[in-house]
């Protein structure tokens, strides 16, 4: 394999297109650009197949230039107007009538190379993906489909060695990540923020360099969508919502991919602005746009002696300093899970996930983590999420919500074989939840007041529902609102027992 040059770029191996050979049976057929994408269903086996523009040998010279023409100016792709493909095609050498007439296919393979990504352009740039993986050199790609999520679905694209290593350590830049014999792995974040694991030859990996990508989605998914996609009832959420709004804290458990951070986005999307949510994450996932008081803290990991890490332990302690009403930790993997309890503790609200597959499992872990019994009496619930089977569909549930309260009390369960939450009546959460007499002797109210207050919250979010309102940030202006008239009718009150000498 040649040396990787910081100079090399990579339309110098990426420039090629894929086609589909398979005759297959189609289950799906869709277009991404001028890409053709095609599920096939050969004899009982999924393939994802991909049909990109072709280029002939002088096309690819083409875009080899194009690409290396604006690379240097800065832009991402080649003018549509007459006036500026005039000026691109006398900058690189190429007959004006010619690039007008391939200017499509062009295009596309110009903005694939200057993407970075290669070979894995379509697949970034299908919304129906949801994860990506090369586990070796020539193996097939495989992704995880939004809408055939029964496993990992091999691609007609394969990478060769070289092809593979370059890849790999472009995107190890990409994420500010170098990789080399010396630091084989890495994993971060784009700049489109995209989450990537990689390994780099086989230092770490014996079949070689390997790639996992779990895409971003700029729009992420709200609490009503939740409720909709059947992954909690409107009860279970108008209950977190409760607790986190109440201060309290709440642990989301799950195993990798079932949603934890997911679940835990929709949640602070019902805070309303007038509460300061510090967030801290090691790979930053949490996309709270540009709601105000939102404070967003990355660690970061030096291969420096010289350059201090800053961990998520770190952060949180350093979180504490700076007033936050909500305190998010997006991972709970060590230390800082002492520090997570011990901000509970002290009546901060607190949210996190953590890698366990159920509340005792969850307990188990703590423990394993140096976390003594007195602090662990400061985590208010447990909530469990998992990906599970439904007939021949994955989805993603929330199978349990469980208290802590010198034990474990279950609240809520999902019945798989209704796929229902129960109990149905967000009065029976209400009557058992001894979370909810601590909220009201913390607020120095009777129980009935802090019921009234759940029961409020059920409600609005059947409204939303019924409504119609179900995108990330209209939810959140939505809730924001009734919070502020909420807030309006207190101040009142406030103002009227002031005059009154109350």
């Amino acid at each position: 394999m040649k040396p990787w040059k910081r100079e090399t770029l990579p339309e110098q191996i990426f420039v090629k297109s894929v086609s589909c050979s398979l005759s297959c049976d189609t289950l799906r057929a869709y277009s991404i650009g001028l890409a053709k994408v095609r599920i096939l269903d050969c004899n009982g086996r999924l393939v994802y197949c991909v049909d990109e523009p072709p280029l002939s040998n002088d096309d690819v010279k083409i875009v080899v230039a194009l690409a290396r023409r604006l690379a240097i100016t800065g832009e991402r792709s080649i003018p549509t107007d007459p006036e500026g493909l005039r000026k691109l095609s006398s900058s690189v050498g190429v007959a004006y009538p010619l690039l007008a007439r391939k200017a499509p296919q062009l295009k596309y393979h110009v903005e694939k190379v200057l993407s970075g990504y290669g070979p894995l352009y379509p697949l970034m740039r299908d919304p129906e993906v949801e994860e990506i993986a090369v586990d070796g050199p020539g193996r097939s790609v495989s992704v995880v489909h939004r809408r055939f999520e029964i496993g990992w679905m091999d691609t007609n694209i394969v990478l060769d060695q070289d092809e593979l290593d370059m890849l790999v350590m472009y995107l190890g830049r990409k994420i500010g990540r170098p990789l080399s014999i010396a630091h084989p792995y890495a994993e971060g974040l784009t700049p489109e923020g995209h989450r990537i694991a990689l390994t780099f030859s086989k230092e770490v990996s014996r079949i070689g360099s390997s790639i996992v990508v779990r895409k971003h989605f700029e729009k992420p998914l709200s609490a009503i969508q939740l409720i909709e996609d059947g992954v909690a009832s409107e009860a279970i959420i108008a209950y977190l919502w409760m607790l986190v709004d109440h201060g309290r804290s709440v642990l989301i458990a799950g195993p990798t991919a079932s949603g934890k951070t997911t679940l835990l986005q929709a949640i602070l999307g019902l805070i309303p602005s007038i509460k300061r949510i510090v967030t801290i994450e090691d790979t930053p996932e949490l996309n709270l746009f540009n709601r105000p008081h939102w404070d967003s803290l990355v660690a970061r990991h030096s291969y420096s002696k010289d350059v201090e890490d800053v961990t998520l332990e770190k952060l949180a302690r350093f979180a504490l300093r700076r007033r936050p009403d909500i305190l998010v930790i997006g991972e709970i993997r060590g230390p800082e899970a002492l520090v997570f309890l011990q901000a509970a503790a002290t009546g901060h609200a607190a949210l996190a996930t953590f890698h366990a597959d159920s509340a005792h499992s969850t307990i188990d872990r703590l423990k394993s983590l140096g976390v003594p019994q007195y602090l662990l009496e400061a985590l208010d619930a447990i909530v469990v999420v998992k990906r599970v089977r439904i007939g021949y569909r994955i989805a993603r549930r929330v199978v349990e919500v469980v208290e802590v309260d010198g034990g474990l009390h279950t609240i809520a369960r999902w019945t798989a074989s209704r796929d229902i939450h129960e109990p149905l009546d967000p009065g029976v959460i209400a009557g058992e939840s001894r979370v909810f007499r601590r909220i009201a002797d913390a607020l120095g109210v009777d129980r009935a007041g802090v019921v009234e207050d759940y029961t409020a919250r059920v409600s609005m979010l059947r409204r939303l529902r019924e409504q119609g309102v179900y995108e990330f940030m209209d939810v959140f202006r939505r809730i924001d609102s009734w919070f502020a008239a909420n807030t309006r009718e207190l101040y009142a009150k406030l103002t009227e027992a002031a005059g009154s000498g109350g």
